[in-house]
């Protein structure tokens, strides 16, 4: 009788060849996947029971994931499964419950390691800001923008270009970053730091050069961000958005209203630039990003310190509306596609 761990291999494996994005365990229902396309696809092997879901996340999340479930109600790990008897490719787990069973969701994530600034087509002018020495870096988009694949992909820059202490405050751990120029350290929420903010500090006593937060989830997290770009070092994070102006609204928007002229005075003076993406289908197949380069100049910091309309930022700023037009011209996205990404983003 095969065990939960051969089910769910062979379970992630057909996913996975499928081309899925995500695989979805409920108690009593059977398994699913969101194809390429997004529709959920059933796959035809019998229903999981509770209890064999219960048996899979004692085992993927141990028991301090069981207790960080019981806190907060929901919690993400990462996992993997085996590709080959040789190979095991990389899974963000979220567990949840449903029913009062448990219930399992896997993102299947880049292996091998983060791809590079040219593949994802991230503009260049995002270079130099990855060269200073401190301020802040955001990459924003909408939810499943590939946002964490880029800010991986510019840690992955910084780390085969600088040597420099990076130190990454994680929730979960994507992508286990292979040490190049720079000593890593990756701290996950939950397995090695209680919280964000408690990350972010102990990267600063540490003596980091470069700090990623990959999620602000909480007012200590963001002002912990904010003060650590404040205070000599580079620091990078996303922020869920639907344009780079409105990413900078949103985290002036996240803290009590006594706060924002403190939270704009920060950013006004620690904005390196905002990089945000949208994605787009792929022609023939996959998914490909267009850009938003937002650089400041004096004009934009005197807009986010009084609190006025955002522009289209300073010198080397990058349109997106460039950017679907070279992807349509080159046979990247239909015509269609881009149309549709200019109405979403308006």
């Amino acid at each position: 009788m095969p065990t939960i761990k051969h089910t769910f291999n062979a379970l992630a494996r057909e996913a996975y060849a499928s081309g899925a994005r995500d695989l979805h365990l409920v108690p009593e229902q059977h398994p699913r996947y969101r194809g390429p396309d997004r529709t959920l696809v059933t796959l035809e092997d019998a229903a999981l029971s509770a209890e064999d879901l219960d048996a899979l996340a004692r085992m993927q999340f141990g028991a301090s994931g069981f207790e960080q479930l019981e806190r907060s109600g929901v919690v993400q790990r990462q996992v993997r499964f085996d590709l080959t008897p040789d190979t095991h490719h990389p899974l963000r787990a979220t567990l949840t419950r449903s029913a009062g069973g448990c219930s399992l969701s896997y993102r299947f994530l880049l292996s091998g390691g983060p791809l590079d600034l040219e593949a994802l087509r991230v503009p260049a002018a995002v270079t130099p800001l990855l060269e200073a020495p401190t301020g802040l870096v955001v990459v924003a988009g909408p939810h499943e923008s590939g946002k964490t694949t880029t800010l991986h992909a510019l840690l992955g820059w910084i780390n085969a270009q600088r040597a420099v202490h990076l130190c990454t405050v994680e929730d979960p751990l994507d992508l286990v970053i292979e040490p190049k120029q720079a000593l890593v350290q990756q701290r996950e929420v939950g397995v090695d730091v209680p919280d964000v903010a408690a990350g972010i500090a102990a990267a600063r006593e540490q003596d980091a050069d470069v700090i990623a937060v990959a999620a602000l989830t909480s007012l200590d997290s963001l002002t912990a961000t904010l003060h650590a770009a404040e205070t000599g070092h580079l620091v990078l994070t996303q922020v869920h958005a639907n344009s780079a102006q409105e990413a900078l609204e949103r985290i002036v928007e996240a803290t009590p209203e006594t706060m924002h002229a403190l939270v704009r005075r920060s950013l006004s003076e620690c904005l390196l630039g905002v990089c945000w993406q949208r994605l787009l289908p792929r022609q023939p197949r996959g998914r490909v990003a267009a850009y938003q380069l937002l650089l400041p100049d004096a004009a934009l910091r005197e807009a986010i310190l009084s609190g006025a309309p955002l522009g289209e930022g300073g010198e080397g700023s990058v349109q997106l509306e460039g950017q679907l037009a070279a992807l349509e011209a080159e046979g990247l996205v239909t015509a269609e596609d881009a149309a549709a990404a200019r109405t979403a983003s308006r």
